[in-house]
């Protein structure tokens, strides 16, 4: 988007995620403390990411490449609840919403040997900047009251904005 967009605020929220390295492992370390989120999205991209988050990868500083699977735990099925237009809430533990938030940083750059494709990293990238953004909000267990909080990857596109 162009800067005037980005003034009037109509650029979207995760075009520049992440924003640094710092930010991401400082969301990291938030995602890593929280007991449960809940995510809710489509079963489709709960599917998606399902498949695609237990196939990261971080090369180490002497080049070795390590799997980052073992933080991804996936709930079992029964704690997963359906809602309509195929729309489902996910409770993830912080440790696998962390897993989640390092493949979503992990998969953005675009070298020659990637795996992932343009489509992959803005999937990533919408859905690490509203991870970012939920953990925002995040306080310490003895602060906190009410119930736990819903990451939202449920944009809605409006009658006004399919029609031309």
């Amino acid at each position: 988007m162009d800067v005037l967009a980005k003034l009037l605020g109509r650029e979207p929220p995760y075009s520049d995620w992440p924003k640094s390295y710092d930010s991401f492992c400082g969301d990291m370390a938030k995602a890593a403390g929280v007991a449960v989120a809940r995510v809710r999205c489509h079963r489709n991209t709960w599917a998606y990411l399902q498949e695609n988050v237990p196939q990261d990868t971080e090369t180490t500083i002497t080049g070795t490449e390590r799997g980052l699977s073992a933080a991804f735990k996936p709930p079992a099925q029964d704690e997963i609840t359906s809602e309509e237009d195929g729309l489902v809430t996910v409770p993830l533990s912080g440790t696998t919403l962390a897993a989640v938030l390092s493949w979503c940083h992990n998969i953005q750059p675009n070298t020659l040997g990637s795996p992932w494709t343009a489509l992959d990293r803005s999937i990533a990238r919408r859905v690490g900047a509203a991870i970012s953004q939920a953990l925002d909000h995040v306080v310490p267990s003895s602060d906190a009251n009410g119930p736990t909080a819903v990451i939202y990857l449920d944009d809605r596109m409006t009658a006004k904005d399919a029609t031309a």
